[in-house]
C-alpha cells in the first residue's frame, strides 16, 4: 500500500460508479466518499472491484457540512480512478468494501 503525500479532507457524499469500460450505464455502483484529497479517495463501496480495476466516479449529493477546503484540495464531482486495494467492512450494520481510489485523468 503506497503512503499518502497529501491532506485528507472529509466529507460525505453519495456517488455511483460505473466501469470505464463498459459501453451501459445500466452497471452503475452505489457508495459514499468519506475523504478526498489530490491524489485520491476513500469510499465506502457497496460493491468490491479488484485492484487495478478503473472506473468513472461522479457525485450525486452536495456535502452534507460545507467544507472548510478549497476545490485545488484535490475535490473532484467526476473522476477516473482506479482501486488500490478493498476490503470488507460493515457500514451501518450492512456489509460493504473501504476502496482506496487514485485519480488517473485530471
Amino acid at each position: 500500500m503506497e503512503k499518502r503525500n497529501s491532506s485528507r479532507h472529509k466529507t460525505e457524499q453519495s456517488i455511483l460508479c460505473t466501469f470505464f469500460a463498459s459501453r451501459s450505464f445500466d452497471d452503475t455502483f452505489g457508495g459514499k466518499i468519506k475523504n478526498y484529497c489530490d491524489a485520491g479517495m476513500y469510499a465506502e463501496l457497496q460493491t468490491h472491484f479488484k485492484d487495478g480495476t478503473v472506473l468513472l466516479v461522479r457525485t450525486t449529493s452536495s456535502p452534507s457540512k460545507p467544507s472548510t477546503s478549497h476545490l485545488q484540495d484535490g475535490f473532484r464531482s467526476i473522476s477516473l480512478v482506479e482501486v488500490k486495494w478493498s476490503k470488507p467492512i460493515f457500514c451501518d450494520g450492512i456489509l460493504c468494501y473501504g476502496t482506496g481510489l487514485k485519480h488517473v485523468a485530471v
